[in-house]
């Protein structure tokens, strides 16, 4: 039996479509471990998968506070959260049974699982969740491609993206917060080198081409699959949403993310947002800020709802602009509002804006009186949008974690 080893850290939008490919690949006959953080050992070893801890939980709270989520801190998440997975990822990988057939699966870059699979010739796939991870020369990602002036000749634009890719890479692993995790590599004897392509088998990337256009330096061996709609179900928060809705009407929906556990000011301009359209506002995540609520007869807090069940009911969303999220809105029909905060989210606000599916306000501008006319304007465009129903038909129709899991079968080891 070959042995499918998964690796993967984030936030449950990072960690549930992972889950969702390695229930699958359990159900087709193959044995799987799941690497990944003690934060998420029930929900990884209720899919049935071996969980192998490779960091606290401590480390998850620490890379994931506030302050690390602010938008202007990339260190903490890393130094806290990531860098201390690395050792535990490469020694399990590197301590594999030699007679055993093995195939390891990672959810990004410069992670011990991958490092290990390198240097011991152990095939291994990468999984790509948002396209802001695939770089081209021809075309930035948002919000580096915000900055890039209108004059610059295009012919040299691909030189400069390289060449910012270069740097921007070597400055980040010279910072002291990557001290500790160079040692640990240098130590491991696989030092970190600049790679312009991953040396992966086979990439896949979880979202649609509509929603990202090939480019012609992207990776040979990338496949596309669509989005993959994970979602988890719970029955109270069900009830208790068509609850409210029953007496209010269809809400606007506030999220912050999984990971982001400070919300005063989405749900202190969210409530002014509310209160000034006499529309009802349902707020799901962050707990810290909820006070801002406190009061409000149009508003109320969830600590989670299933956007699957909710969003469809739902008159628009205001959240964070993660990928998970951002699928399930597109799935709903219904428009978007993205406050965007750092990683993938600046980029997917963008791919948003110009799909046609909503807008985006940078959270340094987000108020009421800056939302309020994007609001209104989106809800009366939306009665008449041909984007969102076309969209929605397409996403509803995916077929992610199967196809993934096909390309995954046929890259397996004889």
């Amino acid at each position: 039996m070959i042995h499918i080893i998964f690796y993967a850290l984030g936030t449950h939008g990072d960690i549930d479509p992972m889950i969702a490919l390695a229930t699958e690949l359990i159900q087709r006959g193959y044995r799987v471990s799941f690497l990944s953080n003690d934060y998420f050992s029930s929900v990884i070893s209720a899919s049935g998968c071996e969980f192998v801890s490779v960091g606290t939980q401590a480390q998850y709270h620490q890379g994931n506070s506030a302050r690390a989520w602010k938008s202007d801190n990339y260190t903490d998440n890393f130094e806290y959260y990531h860098a201390p997975a690395f050792e535990p990822a490469f020694e399990f990988i590197q301590h594999l049974p030699a007679n055993e057939r093995s195939l390891v699966i990672t959810l990004g870059n410069h992670n011990g699982a991958g490092a290990a699979a390198e240097k011991f010739s152990i095939p291994h796939i990468k999984i790509i969740l948002s396209p802001n991870l695939i770089f081209s020369a021809y075309a930035a990602h948002a919000p580096l491609c915000w900055t890039i002036p209108t004059n610059v000749p295009k012919f040299i634009l691909p030189f400069i993206l390289r060449r910012h890719r270069k740097i921007k890479f070597l400055r980040f692993y010279k910072g002291p917060h990557a001290a500790q995790y160079m040692a640990t590599r240098k130590r491991l004897q696989c030092p970190l080198k600049f790679q312009k392509q991953s040396k992966a088998l086979l990439q896949i990337g979880f979202f649609p081409q509509w929603y990202s256009r090939q480019q012609r330096d992207w990776p040979a061996n990338l496949k596309l699959v669509g989005f993959p709609l994970q979602n988890r179900p719970d029955l109270d928060a069900r009830k208790q949403f068509d609850t409210f809705i029953k007496h209010l009407g269809a809400p606007i929906i506030f999220t912050t993310g999984t990971g982001v556990q400070e919300a005063f000011a989405l749900c202190k301009e969210g409530r002014r947002i509310c209160e000034a359209l006499q529309v009802p506002g349902i707020f799901v995540g962050g707990n810290q800020g909820i006070e801002a609520l406190q009061g409000a007869t149009l508003c109320v807090h969830m600590r989670y709802i299933d956007f699957d069940y909710a969003l469809p009911k739902a008159l628009a969303v205001i959240h964070h602009g993660g990928i998970g999220t951002t699928a399930q809105a597109i799935k709903a029909g219904i428009p978007q509002l993205i406050r965007p905060l750092k990683y993938d989210q600046p980029d997917n606000a963008n791919r948003i804006y110009k799909l046609g599916l909503g807008t985006y306000i940078m959270p340094e501008h987000f108020t009421a009186e800056n939302a309020i006319p994007r609001l209104n304007s989106m809800l009366k465009n939306s009665k008449k949008s041909q984007a969102l129903p076309y969209y929605a038909e397409d996403v509803k129709n995916s077929r992610a974690i199967i196809s993934a899991c096909d390309l995954i079968e046929n890259t397996l080891p004889s």
